[in-house]
């Protein structure tokens, strides 16, 4: 089995589910489901890999404050590795707010710990004992971006594979992203962003054009499914219908589907994102981000379900 790295975020996700309508300036407003739960691009990816029945480890900042320590007990039950998880009292942990309305989600989330997370003390004895390291929402770690292409390049020297899921860029700069993708193995944005860093008109457009940049980049495009290039072509892998209950973290869970497709079960490009798209999907079928805890099993059921 292959050791997987996860950097990036830690934060709790607060969920509001079945909103009567989006938050209106002076107005309150109710909502049907209220849940705290793990949260994080970071450490929902890592858990929906431990569930399939990856190795997966976490390295990030948590506060010393009642939120990290959910956090840390919640990483540990879900299956994740969390002895590289760092704590400091200067800085609350992270906090993001879910607002959903039908498929609809809107998020509001304080940083903290997120924003503070360094990782200018990672070296290869950090590295050592992984195959792969999965880094995630870099432009909201604003004092660990400047590392990233450090790590890639350490990684690549290493040979040891590495991916990397962008999140949203506010100011859609992407810095730093000409010297991240020439050094990844695969790399994971969804739709908007990918046309955003490619300056594409279309989801097949930016694959394409990503393509000439990395190695491999999968473009997440939600009930569409994802795009992905093969033989120098944009293909399109179908998604797998469900009844959504909310969408947290089905990116996250795509990307740990396809990175379990591609390192424990060998999956050409095709279906490890025909795979990751099942994942993706079952996740949407329970609220929050951690809670479907897909087996391999799970997955393959699901698949097998499809006309």
């Amino acid at each position: 089995m292959r050791k997987t790295l996860f950097i990036g975020d830690i934060n709790v996700d607060v969920i509001m589910g079945g909103l009567e309508c989006f938050p209106i300036p002076d107005r309150e407003i109710t909502c049907q489901s209220f849940d705290v739960a793990p949260g994080s691009s970071a450490v929902i990816a890592a858990a929906a890999y431990a569930a399939l029945g990856g190795d997966s480890s976490l390295l990030g900042l948590a506060g010393t404050d009642a939120y990290g320590d959910f956090m840390i007990q919640e990483m540990t039950a879900l299956g994740i590795r969390a002895d590289l998880v760092r704590r400091t009292r200067e800085t609350r942990t992270g906090v993001t707010v879910n607002l959903i309305l039908g498929s609809q989600r809107t998020q509001v989330t304080y940083p903290g710990t997120i924003a503070e997370f360094r990782g200018d003390d990672i070296d290869a004895e950090t590295l050592r004992p992984f195959h792969h390291v999965h880094f995630t929402g870099p432009y909201q770690q604003t004092r660990f971006r400047p590392d990233i292409g450090r790590l890639l390049a350490l990684c690549q020297r290493m040979g040891i594979t590495t991916s990397l899921d962008p999140q949203w860029d506010v100011r859609e700069r992407w810095e730093h992203m000409d010297q991240w993708l020439p050094l990844l193995t695969w790399f994971f944005p969804n739709q908007d962003e990918a046309q955003s860093i490619a300056r594409a008109s279309s989801p097949e457009e930016a694959c394409l054009a990503l393509a000439s940049r990395t190695h491999c980049p999968a473009v997440k495009s939600g009930p569409r499914g994802a795009v992905v290039c093969v033989d120098g072509k944009p293909r399109w892998v179908a998604p797998v219908d469900v009844q959504v209950a909310d969408t947290t973290g089905a990116g996250d869970s795509f990307d740990a589907g396809f990175l379990f497709a591609v390192l424990e079960e060998k999956m050409d490009v095709l279906g490890a994102a025909r795979f990751a798209n099942a994942v993706a999907a079952r996740s949407c079928m329970f609220v929050g981000g951690v809670t479907a805890r897909s087996t391999h099993a799970d997955v393959v059921a699901l698949l097998e379900k499809r006309p």
